[in-house]
């Protein structure tokens, strides 16, 4: 059998090939050399804003070199100095690898923390950052303080308030509250009833004014009312039913002068009538009813001036 000739390498990974046989990485995308230009512009932002932060447990790596060159030779020296000995208190070192790392004091029932340089601090929050799907200040720090002992509060919110991420998590526009419209499609299956206190212009001893209103069509009756008592409202919310039918629902509000037993008598006298309750006043609820009980209170002032004698 004649052998197979083997295939040709594609011409573009053999160029690849070529260039990393002389030292050259293969080419990254645009959008990685835009991200990593991007990280890095961020991390020098990072720093130059937290050297400005003066915190005992913010330490640059020369700071660090120098502790852990104080405590070792002071675990060698009879006469230490104040120095020493205070940072004997806070600080020890641990060998890892055969590198000096600096931690804090262990204690009883707690695990090792290792003091990070500033230059660090900036890849562990924004792993820790990503690990936690962008999570929150008391998240972050509540991951970082399992391992490290100066990744301080102050520097997370530093790192939060130049992620882009967040930002957007933050203007992003929170919906609010947004009523449904109430629609019907036929007169009388829904009607909305109110009183209108007329007690400052009250005639002839009529204190109170009853709006019953139809949801679609927007007719409206006014009842003058001497009382708002239960029986009173029922007898007029009685002489309406009969005249145009009993609605399949009566929307009235919460309030005292529905709440009562006369309310049951209805639902007994017209067992599929159900009473619905809203919040008094509620725009959401009552806006209907309650902006003919504005046009109403003005059409009656208006016609109570016209019949006022001059």
């Amino acid at each position: 059998m004649p052998k197979k000739s083997a295939s040709k390498p594609d011409v573009f990974v053999s160029f690849v090939l070529d260039l990393t046989q002389y030292g050259y990485k293969p080419i990254l995308s645009l959008f990685e050399r835009k991200m990593e230009t991007k990280t890095n512009n961020w991390r020098e932002q990072f720093l130059a804003e937290a050297r400005k932060k003066e915190h005992y447990k913010v330490l640059s790596m020369a700071e660090i070199e120098e502790i852990i060159k104080d405590l070792l030779i002071g675990k060698v020296t009879s006469k230490k100095s104040f120095q020493q000995i205070r940072r004997a208190k806070r600080f020890d070192v641990l060998e890892v690898d055969g590198v000096n790392r600096l931690i804090s004091k262990i204690k009883p029932g707690n695990g090792i923390k290792y003091y990070v340089a500033l230059e660090d601090v900036f890849d562990i929050i924004q792993a820790a950052h990503i690990a936690t799907g962008h999570g929150g200040r008391d998240r972050l720090l509540k991951e970082t303080s399992i391992k490290y002992a100066n990744v301080t509060r102050e520097l997370i919110e530093l790192y939060l308030n130049m992620c882009e991420v967040c930002h957007q998590k933050k203007i992003k526009r929170r919906r609010g509250l947004v009523s449904k419209p109430i629609l019907h499609a036929e007169m009388n299956s829904r009607c909305q009833v109110d009183l209108i206190d007329f007690q400052s212009s009250s005639v002839d001893g009529f204190k109170w004014i009853m709006v019953y209103q139809d949801h679609l069509t927007k007719f409206v009756v006014l009842n003058a009312l001497k009382t708002k008592r239960a029986e009173e409202v029922a007898h007029h919310l009685v002489r309406i039913f009969l005249t145009f039918g009993a609605p399949c629902l009566l929307h009235s509000d919460n309030g005292r002068e529905f709440v009562n037993s006369i309310i049951s008598e209805l639902k007994i006298l017209w067992p599929e009538l159900i009473l619905v309750h809203g919040k008094p006043r509620h725009s959401q609820s009552q806006g209907s009813v309650e902006r003919a009980n504005q046009k109403g209170i003005d059409d009656i002032l208006e016609m109570e001036d016209r019949l006022e004698p001059h």
